[in-house]
């Protein structure tokens, strides 16, 4: 019996196989594997393609999450708001600082967060709202971003499925206070490897984020 694989990454390959070719051997040339210019010149054109001022890359998705909610002291006793219909490393990053999960239910028809019910949710503890933008389909962000202000909380982007996506007219990742993207090579945007990225137009955050 023949298997069809989900997902066939050696097709895609083929069609590009000389320029990857080409831009792995330049950086095996230049020895510098890890945050070299390369590297650099890769965060400052994500950050102009999403919209954002500053972009820090990062090795997955997972410690993009992680790194925005460090880098916005979320932690031990704090609540934040997010999907339970979603990858696991949402909930995990939120877990992994010492914050709780707070889960609000999904739309049916489009599987990403139902804004109506988010502000039931919110609590003395709530410092930030998670919505996860989910097969390349933006979060209804408008409301969000007004409960956001409303209670004095930030939001940070799961855009880890939906790069290139565009809500009114804004690219997903330059909406929130933060944007959280994953390079893992079945992603919309897929490296030949783990990757990822955070986006943002804070200055200090993206400051602490490279430190961390």
């Amino acid at each position: 019996m023949s298997v069809i694989p989900p997902v066939d990454l050696t097709e895609q390959f083929r069609t590009i196989q000389s320029d990857v070719n080409a831009a792995v051997a330049e950086v095996l040339a230049s020895g510098q594997y890890i945050n070299g210019p390369i590297v650099k010149t890769f965060a400052q054109d994500f950050g102009s393609y999403v919209g954002s001022e500053q972009c820090v890359v990062c090795n997955s998705g997972t410690d993009a999450l992680y790194l925005a909610l460090r880098s916005l002291n979320i932690g031990v006793g704090d609540e934040v708001i997010t999907s339970p219909f979603t990858f696991i490393a949402t909930a995990e990053a939120i877990s992994a600082v010492g914050a709780t999960p707070v889960f609000v239910d999904i739309d049916p028809n489009t599987f990403n967060l139902d804004v109506t019910k988010i502000e039931a949710a919110i609590g003395d503890r709530t410092r930030a709202i998670m919505p996860v933008h989910l097969f390349g389909r933006p979060v209804d962000m408008g409301p969000i971003m007004v409960l956001a202000t409303r209670y004095d909380l930030v939001v940070i982007e799961d855009c880890a499925q939906a790069t290139g996506a565009e809500w009114m007219g804004q690219q997903v990742g330059s909406i929130g206070h933060v944007g959280c993207f994953s390079f893992f090579p079945t992603k919309n945007l897929g490296g030949c490897g783990d990757g990822g990225a955070l986006t943002t137009n804070d200055e200090t955050l993206a400051a602490t984020a490279r430190m961390l």
